[in-house]
């Protein structure tokens, strides 16, 4: 005869693989820390700029946050800090709805459209015919503002967060930069996008994840930026004695 055997309540009948999961153990991303010499790279940026062709003109962090800390206006501080944490362009950032900003519960982020820098803002027809791409906010004190920003303004869910021209955020940007005592090099908004760019490149990021969060065709549009991680060689020439 066969006894039914009642479930040992110290024991508790193992639940289904398929709906309950065993956790996999988590590994953080990145798994290494990286340790940058800001000071180091800021006085090797001369060199860069004046051996590399067609090099862009580029801020390092601590200089875009003294940049962000000197901006007291809210709406010019929100535009600047999502073009250096996005590395969208300004007329990316100006053509941004409530609609385009995302939290599923997991992630929060925006889905911008990838618009070339041209004069003016940007058509219908080219807001419609634009490529569009995802864009992870991680920051909780940045996804904060840009949550209250849209709760105080109160906009439509189409209707655009910054009713301006890009030529008014780079007058803000020259001014606000000859406020903390000017620059080497002009400073305006797209500056951020190189920044941004470059920082994750700094940090290890693989080339092709940076050229598709820019928003770049290809991967040789990204390239450019890899010069800043070649032009401290000098270590090259450690051992190597000549007298």
């Amino acid at each position: 005869m066969v006894q039914n055997r009642r479930a040992d309540p110290a024991f508790p009948t193992p639940r289904p693989r398929l709906f309950y999961p065993e956790a996999s153990p988590s590994a953080p991303f990145p798994l290494r820390v990286i340790d940058i010499d800001w000071d180091r790279l800021i006085a090797k940026r001369p060199a860069v700029l004046a051996t590399v062709d067609a090099m862009p003109s580029y801020l390092l962090k601590p200089e875009v946050l003294a940049l962000l800390a000197a901006d007291k206006h809210p709406t010019y501080r929100l535009i600047l800090d999502l073009m250096w944490t996005t590395g969208a362009r300004v007329s990316e950032v100006l053509a941004l709805p409530p609609a385009s900003f995302l939290d599923d519960g997991y992630d929060f982020g925006v889905i911008l459209k990838t618009l070339k820098q041209r004069p003016g803002r940007p058509s219908r027809a080219a807001l419609a015919r634009s490529a569009k791409r995802y864009l992870p906010i991680r920051e909780p004190a940045l996804i904060d503002r840009i949550q209250s920003y849209l709760y105080v303004g109160k906009l439509r869910k189409t209707q655009r967060l910054f009713p301006m021209a890009r030529q008014t955020v780079n007058r803000h940007i020259h001014t606000l930069v000859a406020g903390q005592g000017g620059a080497p090099f002009t400073v305006s908004a797209h500056t951020f996008r190189h920044s941004f760019a470059i920082h994750l490149l700094l940090h290890g990021r693989p080339l092709k994840v940076v050229s598709q969060l820019l928003g770049h065709r290809s991967v040789a549009s990204t390239e450019i930026y890899t010069r800043v991680l070649t032009v401290d060689g000098g270590h090259f020439l450690d051992g190597v004695d000549f007298h």
